[in-house]
């Protein structure tokens, strides 16, 4: 059973008390590399039995976990899909940021093969800063590590990563979230593919993203052309629901040209009889027995 609440709920992450076998979903931020101070860039929360996950960190990820009351203490372990920029640009600033708000642990990233080089950029070029910050050398590190070495690490969730199909990006990936039976699953950045498939049956929530372009705009710009060819479509996105049948589903990482979320849903309930929303900044969703929905007051 699936129940929306439009009425505003506040979480402080210093107070938050998780009941049960709750798991708790923050939508921080579901934009795209458009910038939309409504929707900023692609970063989920989640939350269970005390610990907390970062899928991607986008652009305003710190700025959104302030404004919800989290201070980064319990976020050890980010999973990162790609490479690309507006999924891993707001990781400096986090990293740097709860540092100023002295956290204790070492973070964990895992992403793909790249994801080391990548670190290792991105602490040289804060060298300067952390010398003067840090000048005994303690303060929290990042250690990057292919999605490989993700094994290593006790979480009470099990986070899977599995290959996806981003046009020309071949190191690309979704994440399945498995904890006692529920089973959810992000999409990230893709179109379709029969391994999509495989690892969306069976899933309580589908986080998926979405990409609907008018024709005029279609038609006259080669560069949405190329963009559509490696994002998921409306046609592709529903024979993937019709197969999958997840509970819920919920659209992320919309890229809308010339049409509005109303139109898309429009014309998936034309087809398909499911429950679909869209994502929206600061949605917050309780899986359990039943899927709750909350709008956090900020």
């Amino acid at each position: 059973m699936i129940k929306i609440f439009f009425l505003s709920l506040i979480i402080l992450f210093s107070n938050i008390s998780i009941a049960g076998e709750l798991l708790n979903i923050i939508f921080l931020g579901t934009g795209t590399p458009r910038p939309n101070i409504n929707k900023l860039g692609p970063s989920i929360l989640l939350n269970y039995n005390n610990e907390e996950i970062l899928l991607d960190v986008g652009r305003g990820t710190t700025i959104r976990l302030n404004q919800i009351g989290n201070d980064f203490s319990k976020i050890n372990n980010i999973y990162i899909s790609h490479l690309h920029y507006d999924h891993i640009v707001g990781l400096g600033d986090l990293w740097l940021t709860s540092n100023l708000w002295q956290k204790k642990n070492d973070t964990n990233v895992y992403g793909p093969e790249g994801i080391k080089k990548f670190c290792n950029g991105l602490l040289k070029s804060y060298d300067e800063d952390i010398g003067y910050r840090y000048k005994d050398g303690n303060y929290s590190k990042l250690k990057c590590k292919n999605f490989a070495e993700s094994t290593e690490e006790k979480s009470s969730l099990h986070v899977k990563p599995f290959r996806n199909s981003h046009g020309y990006v071949d190191k690309s990936y979704g994440f399945i979230i498995n904890y006692n039976n529920k089973k959810i699953v992000y999409s990230a950045d893709t179109t379709y593919s029969e391994n999509l498939i495989n690892n969306y049956t069976n899933c309580d929530i589908l986080i998926h993203e979405i990409i609907s372009v008018s024709k005029n705009i279609y038609d006259n710009n080669r560069k949405i052309q190329e963009v559509v060819a490696s994002h998921t479509s409306i046609s592709q996105l529903i024979d993937i629901l019709k197969i999958a049948k997840p509970k819920l589903t919920i659209l992320n990482h919309a890229l809308l040209f010339g049409v509005s979320e109303s139109d898309v849903l429009k014309t998936i309930f034309n087809e398909y009889q499911g429950d679909v929303i869209f994502a929206k900044d600061f949605m917050s969703v309780d899986l359990g027995e039943e899927i709750n929905i909350f709008t956090i007051e900020h």
